[in-house]
């Protein structure tokens, strides 16, 4: 049967101390040395991803407003062009204006030189017709003294 030696105990105690002791030393501080040094290394990546997507969401920030920013530019130069485009249309519109006055004048003036240069022709012809006539009378009356004397 079984008995129980105070020897056999006494070194099964021993035996279970020393492996444990060994165990602890050899196995179990390595595996608890690596156990913490997964759980820093993962506590050091969630401290990356979350520094990182702050910097994300910074980036994404300082994009919206970058694009705020251009739609405000590209307001202003779509106004400004309107504003341009006004001031051309007003530009060309007087522009049109002055020309048609100035032609209306020079028009003017052409009629004006047209009017003197017809008076002249006018009265040269008048003059030509007021002399054909004093010739036809002047014929005449020397016809009616030679045929009276």
């Amino acid at each position: 049967m079984l008995s129980l030696d105070g020897w056999t105990v006494f070194f099964t105690i021993v035996n279970v101390l020393v492996l444990f002791i060994g165990l602890k030393v050899f196995l179990f501080k390595p595996v608890l040395n690596i156990i913490r040094q997964r759980e820093e290394m993962i506590g050091q990546q969630f401290a990356e991803a979350a520094k990182k997507e702050q910097d994300a969401q910074q980036m994404k920030e300082e994009y919206q407003e970058k694009l705020k920013e251009a739609g405000r530019k590209a307001e202003e130069i779509v106004a400004g062009a309107k504003e341009r485009a006004a001031e051309e249309e007003r530009l060309a519109a007087a522009r049109s204006q002055e020309e048609a006055a100035r032609m209306i004048a020079r028009a003017k003036e052409e009629i004006r030189v047209e009017q003197e240069q017809a008076k002249k022709e006018v009265q040269a012809d008048v003059a030509l017709l007021a002399i054909e006539a004093a010739r036809k009378i002047i014929k005449t009356g020397e016809v009616h003294e030679a045929a009276g004397n």
